[in-house]
């Protein structure tokens, strides 16, 4: 759940989808186009369509990227080494990045809004990136609670989508007000977890 090495020169195509991801984390969907790209990377939009022939395989592509990026974080050896509570705070750690990258943001945060506007395509991609995160928060809440390193009560599913939705608003409201406020939200939902 990484952003690709700024080393690294990408080709065209990378330098397109990288562009646009950042657009739709900072502005959202609706509100680019394939001009806010072509003048941004000094091509023509042809050259874009070429890649991406519409805005929809754009979208639905990035959505994917990000769950490829999402199962290659899960799957981290120094991830999987680390207790339920371990892991719980590596999260945490993502979403601490996001509001430190010029306060973009999630990619769930930044469709939500605007799904009922989105292509079918688009909308089965998010819904499958949602889906895939929380399922993986439940089971490590599960396991944490099953340990007593975790703390709440209900159904794990239902805390995993309650944490997730909490931080994606934190998020929100960091842009409104400012990053303390996110800190405020986060280390609510940690205590509430957490301490014992």
């Amino acid at each position: 759940m990484t952003t690709p090495s700024a080393s690294i020169v990408p080709d065209t195509r990378t330098q397109i989808l990288n562009l646009a991801e950042q657009l739709l984390l900072s502005r959202g969907y609706n509100a680019f186009s394939y001009q806010h790209i072509a003048r941004e990377l000094g091509v023509k939009a042809a050259a874009i369509h070429y890649h991406y022939p519409s805005k929809e395989d754009l979208g639905a592509t990035i959505i994917r990227r990000q769950r490829g990026r999402l199962r290659k974080w899960r799957g981290l050896p120094e991830l999987l080494a680390l207790s339920a509570a371990g892991q719980l705070e590596a999260l945490f750690d993502v979403y601490r990045t996001h509001v430190r990258q010029e306060q973009r943001v999630c990619l769930f945060g930044s469709l939500a809004a605007e799904f009922r506007t989105l292509p079918a395509a688009m909308q089965q991609e998010l819904r499958l990136f949602n889906r895939e995160l929380t399922e993986w928060l439940a089971e490590v809440l599960a396991a944490g609670r099953a340990v007593g390193e975790l703390t709440f009560r209900g159904a794990a599913v239902a805390k995993a989508a309650q944490v997730l939705t909490t931080l994606a608003g934190a998020l929100q409201v960091a842009r409104v007000h400012d990053e303390a406020n996110f800190y405020l939200i986060l280390e609510q939902v940690r205590t509430e977890l957490l301490d014992h």
